[in-house]
């Protein structure tokens, strides 16, 4: 079966290379004359509980930077760093040993998302996305969002095997995928079935684990979120109020002991 193929993974069938990836992922945006990197650089390698996850964020992360941008700011060559930065996940994910079946859906599902948001926001009137689309570079098919859904019934009868993968997908759900639903409004009911359902699938398999979402510091997995507490005019007001009522008290009990050595004093006086 060639490359382009959506691989369901075998076990025993994994890829290594001792190829160093760019540690990084990033792409230019020309505004105004001036070129910056600066707003669109983040790390590849984060702290996610899910390897796949971690791997994309990049990725996933500059499609939710850019959604909204005027397309006239959009630079030439997104296509191409798009590519390249597929690539260098490729390459990272091959390196911590996942099956090639699994690399390659990763590829089709993240290559089908990244389309359907190019396509919904206007990236192609800019760059070569008016050519072809990620799916054809590398899978030679012009739209996979029908494939994507047989492919998560395919993975979903091996939930534990197949479990970051399928957590990948979940999150593209939960950042606005949608494939063959996107258009059909009165299909949103069977979407919303499929979405709740892989939560439970995933839900079983993480119990009350934390859901790798978003990057979490390795210090506070598992800990429960709180909010920072923040000082207020409320908070300073009732803190000065306290402090006067003390020195009040404070200053009555002095002047009651003082009364009562004058008192005592006076007594003495008056035998």
């Amino acid at each position: 079966m060639s490359e382009q193929s959506v691989l369901i993974p075998d076990r025993n069938d994994l890829l290594s290379t001792t190829d160093e990836p760019d540690p990084g992922l990033a792409f230019s945006l020309e505004i105004g004359g001036e070129t910056t990197r600066r707003q669109y650089r983040l790390t590849l390698r984060g702290n996610s509980l899910n390897p796949i996850i971690d791997a994309a964020t990049p990725l996933l992360g500059m499609v939710m930077r850019v959604a909204g941008m005027n397309s006239n700011a959009m630079p030439e060559q997104l296509f191409s760093q798009v590519v390249t930065d597929v690539q260098a996940v490729e390459q990272l994910l091959q390196e911590q040993g996942y099956e090639p079946g699994v690399i390659v859906s990763f590829r089709y599902i993240l290559c089908t998302y990244i389309d359907e948001a190019a396509l919904g926001n206007g990236w192609s009137n800019k760059n070569e996305w008016i050519k072809q689309s990620l799916l054809v570079h590398f899978h030679n098919e012009a739209w996979g969002g029908e494939k994507v859904f047989i492919l998560l019934e395919r993975l979903i009868r091996e939930p534990k095997r197949y479990q970051d993968l399928l957590e990948f997908l979940y999150l593209c759900f939960s950042l606005g995928f949608r494939g063959r639903y996107k258009v059909a409004v009165q299909s949103q009911d069977e979407f919303e079935q499929i979405y709740r359902r892989l939560h439970h699938v995933l839900h079983g398999l993480r119990g009350d684990a934390q859901f790798p979402l978003l990057h979490q510091d390795k210090k506070t997995q598992g800990g429960r979120y709180q909010l920072i507490k923040r000082l207020t005019i409320k908070h300073i007001f009732f803190g000065s109020v306290t402090v006067l009522v003390f020195f009040y008290l404070f200053y009555l009990l002095r002047l009651d002991n003082q009364a009562q050595d004058i008192l005592q004093q006076l007594n003495k006086l008056l035998r």
